[in-house]
């Protein structure tokens, strides 16, 4: 059990996808304060939780002192712009505005120096493998995407900001999350889900040989708060992955199994199988510790039974 006990936490992106498995981890065990930053609005009011309602790009020091906070501990900085669909990868207004002016926002905003800022990356950084090599921290970067290009910028944000005030930061590059909470967004794993509730064959490109590293989303939660609650001045990037790939094929394969649809996964051999990703968690394990990992069928089925609920 990670504790952050007597800590004053602010968490950006409290209502996302990951975001929300973090905070009720927080507020389950942590005894952490916790201010969650939303701009749709307050969700549930527990003990242990301030909303405050603001879109990051409009971020400014009244805004927290208009909600009675003198100073934060630990900022976690998972809100911003993600792409749910491929339309979304190079929407540049929401990019501009949520991931770059908004991160600046973000902590020019802060009314004092907190201890630690851990920052929420992403694998885009890298851009698609070219020649199938194993992708770790030292491997140059080169975003494809405006995505991409605008959380490389951030992490040098969180830098620049952390040498400036003199905290502590930690950059997480986060992989192929996958789990409950990902309903609306067009990836592999939730697109055979939703084909299976159909009644239909999951799809998949090519022969189905293209490789992710898939890792259950209370693992990354559990990465970002090991990297709060750790002591290390500076973490990162480190890339939050389980250091393992699997086939696209033998994801399908294993929903299939998990739904008891009697066919087979669908291959469309007209389409290439796309690019793999095969990707290093040493400086993960040296910097954040070990632990067990939810194995991919377990995971696969809390997500099918979750989706199967969401969408009936």
């Amino acid at each position: 059990m990670i504790s952050l006990n007597g800590k004053r936490v602010l968490l950006t992106g409290p209502k996302g996808f990951i975001g929300s498995h973090l905070l009720r981890r927080l507020l389950r065990e942590t005894g952490a304060e916790v201010v969650a930053l939303s701009r749709s609005g307050c969700g549930e009011k527990t003990d242990g939780i301030k909303w405050v309602n603001a879109p990051l790009e409009g971020l400014v020091r009244g805004t927290w002192e208009t909600a009675g906070i003198k100073k934060f501990d630990i900022v976690i900085h998972i809100g911003g712009f993600t792409p749910k669909t491929s339309k979304d990868a190079d929407n540049t207004g929401a990019i501009f505005r949520d991931n770059l002016i908004g991160t600046r926002s973000l902590f020019e905003s802060l009314p004092e120096p907190p201890e630690k800022i851990v920052f929420a990356s992403t694998l885009d950084v890298y851009g698609p493998p070219m020649d199938g090599r194993v992708i770790d921290e030292d491997t140059p970067v080169s975003p494809s995407g405006l995505y991409g290009a605008s959380k490389l910028f951030c992490e040098s944000l969180v830098r620049a900001h952390a040498k400036g005030c003199g905290c502590g930061y930690a950059v997480l590059r986060l992989g192929h999350i996958f789990g409950p909470g990902e309903e609306a967004y067009q990836k592999f794993i939730p697109q055979s889900i939703r084909a299976l509730l159909r009644g239909e064959p999951p799809a998949v490109y090519g022969d189905g040989s293209a490789q992710r590293d898939y890792l259950y989303v209370s693992d990354a939660v559990e990465a970002a708060l090991r990297a709060t609650a750790s002591d290390e001045k500076a973490i990162g990037p480190v890339n939050i992955v389980r250091g393992s790939s699997t086939t696209l094929l033998e994801a399908a394969e294993t929903l299939v199994r998990i739904s008891g649809f009697s066919g087979r996964p669908r291959l469309i051999t007209d389409k290439p199988a796309g690019y793999s990703m095969r990707l290093d968690n040493s400086r993960m394990l040296k910097s954040l510790g070990k632990w067990d990992f939810v194995p991919l069928e377990e995971g696969l089925r809390l997500e099918w039974e979750s989706m199967k609920k969401v969408l009936a």
